[in-house]
């Protein structure tokens, strides 16, 4: 064997052995992080079933039958720490209200914000994962209008709201394949854009009637949100019908013809039993349009059903079994 050769193959086997070596510090690498992502999503898992203890336990408090016999200072206390297990949550949206800066980096934040534009193109930019720093600027003068009302309260009045409307969350919560982290990462950013919506609709708490609170009454949309995003979440206290039959996939033809808001009114009116106020309540619209939306839902119903309009039974609602009012 030639000198030449012999260095050939030396420096082949050296190559091969590199190789092999990348190789398994690859496959350590891959392997610690799997089990780091492992410990850490066992850590979660552990958390989310702590909250879904603490939500049971502050639950029973509103069960008239079991009254009697609920450990009230262990429903409080159950309370107080759901709050404190999401009080980075609750910062976060009093951070939003209070701060001088939005986060266009957080989806949510973005998507929080944009159920308060009205323009288009501010809509278009804040869907985007990298918003155009050309219209950063006047979002943030657009949401100034929600800070220098809304926001203009102390700090401690928003926080107790913002821990109300979770507490309600938790009120309301019933388990359907989901456990209250998820349904709160899911609903609770439309609680409080309802809310804050229906704050800004009442004249008298607008610390000054100017041009921005004219354009923001004449240009908001009736839903009030993109409902679009909401659709994705929606969660219904009877548990049917789902997502996939207000979306319209899967509703039989006589529904097929009405948008989401009118069948999400149905389920709200003729199943759970709200009147057209509450309803208006929830959604941030007013009764007026709940009335005109479920009444158009029953003309194309009986239409598509081929009978006459005025043979459906109709009756108004008291709205007893509601919790709102």
């Amino acid at each position: 064997m030639s000198e030449t050769l012999h260095e050939e193959l030396i420096s082949d086997k050296e190559v091969t052995t590199a190789i092999k070596k990348t190789k398994r510090k690859k496959q350590t690498k891959v392997t610690k992080a799997e089990a780091k992502r492992k410990v850490t999503m066992e850590a979660k898992k552990k958390e989310w079933a702590e909250i879904e203890e603490l939500v049971t336990i502050y639950k029973q408090i509103f069960d008239e039958e079991e009254l009697n016999r609920v450990d009230k200072q262990k429903c409080t206390a159950a309370s107080k720490e759901l709050l404190k297990r999401f009080e980075p949550l609750i910062k976060k949206y009093l951070n939003i209200f209070k701060g001088n800066q939005l986060d266009f980096t957080d989806s949510s934040v973005r998507i929080f914000c944009m159920t308060f534009m009205s323009e288009p193109q501010l809509k278009y930019a804040l869907k985007r994962s990298t918003t155009a720093i050309r219209y950063r600027t006047e979002i943030n003068s657009r949401f100034q209008f929600v800070r220098d009302n809304y926001g203009s309260r102390s700090s401690e009045e928003i926080r107790a709201e913002l821990q109300l409307l979770l507490l309600n969350l938790a009120r309301r919560y019933k388990p359907m394949g989901r456990n209250f982290c998820g349904y709160v990462a899911n609903v609770y950013m439309f609680e409080v854009v309802r809310f804050v919506q229906k704050f800004l609709r009442e004249v008298n708490n607008i610390a000054f009637k100017n041009v921005e609170y004219d354009e923001y009454m004449t240009s908001e949309n009736e839903h009030g949100y993109e409902t679009i995003y909401e659709d994705k979440y929606y969660e219904n206290s009877l548990g049917i019908p789902d997502i996939s039959w207000i979306s319209g996939l899967h509703c039989s033809d006589e529904f097929k013809a009405l948008d989401n808001l009118e069948r999400k009114i149905l389920i709200k009116y003729y199943l759970e039993d709200y009147n057209d106020k509450q309803i208006a309540e929830i959604f941030g619209i007013h009764h007026n349009t709940v009335n005109q939306k479920r009444k158009h839902a029953l003309k194309l119903i009986a239409t598509e059903l081929k009978i006459p309009f005025d043979q459906i039974k109709r009756s108004r609602k008291s709205g007893l079994k509601a919790g709102l009012k």
